[in-house]
């Protein structure tokens, strides 16, 4: 973190329960770095996070971390400046927090997470009408239509667009079903694609899978969505990533 020390580790009691059963008899760190109280207190840290300058530095060296212990086990992030005023005041929200977390863990355990993201191409689609168009031949691009031809032809290419559309979001929701099969967890971010009308946003998922299946689910990610690409939908894949949605 600027302006912080190197990061520390700090072993923490016993996390687990009945419910957490999995993750009892194991040993768990808390991650840490001392930060000055002149960059990071109350009144330095409301004026800092207005700026984009000076959270995005803090922001990636957090996100860095989070990924050096990608490969653990289980890596729980904590929220982008979670501030305590000492070591033991840290491990004691750990211990007060404990079953959450231990039922957290458990569930998060040897999984990452990739993210999906399918979003509608017209382009793509009016290229390929395009080099449709341009085999018919020079004479008949050279015909002279109406003003009623032209304003027609419009309407049929706006409702083919429409229902193109349509078949696209019905594409998208199977692929999200089928693709959800081949993970342990998923999590359709909704909210997200509703956020502005008329969004050519199809879908963005999330997906909790087993690290050691991580090309396995690739691979079937790009088999459900090969037929995608060729019709006009742009696909996404990124990944793996801490289990942010699954926490």
């Amino acid at each position: 973190m600027p302006g912080g020390t190197a990061i520390r580790l700090l072993e923490v009691p016993q996390i687990g329960s009945a419910q957490g059963r999995g993750v009892v008899g194991r040993r768990h760190w808390l991650v840490v770095s001392t930060v000055p109280a002149t960059m990071y207190g109350d009144d330095a840290l409301q004026e800092g996070i207005r700026e984009l300058e000076w959270v995005g530095p803090r922001a990636l060296a957090h996100e860095a971390v989070i990924e050096h212990f990608l490969t653990s086990e289980a890596v729980l992030p904590m929220q982008l400046f979670a501030l305590f005023t000492s070591d033991a005041r840290a491990v004691e929200h750990v211990v007060r927090n404990s079953r959450r977390i231990a039922r957290i863990l458990l569930r998060i355990e040897r999984q990452v997470e990739w993210g999906l993201r399918l979003m509608w191409d017209p382009i793509a689609v009016e290229a390929a009408d395009g080099a449709r168009v341009a085999h018919t031949g020079p004479a008949r691009r050279r015909k002279v239509i109406s003003g009623a031809d032209y304003l027609a032809r419009r309407r049929k290419v706006r409702d083919q667009s429409r229902a193109l559309l349509q078949r696209a979001r019905a594409d998208a929701n199977r692929t999200y079903r089928a693709i959800a099969g081949e993970a342990s967890e998923a999590r359709r971010r909704s909210d997200i694609e509703r956020a502005s009308p008329g969004s050519r946003l199809l879908l963005e998922a999330a997906f909790l899978v087993p690290s050691r299946r991580g090309r396995a689910f690739q691979a079937a990610v790009h088999r459900h969505t090969d037929a995608l690409e060729r019709s006009g939908i742009a696909v996404s894949l990124t990944g793996p990533w801490p289990p942010y949605n699954f926490i």
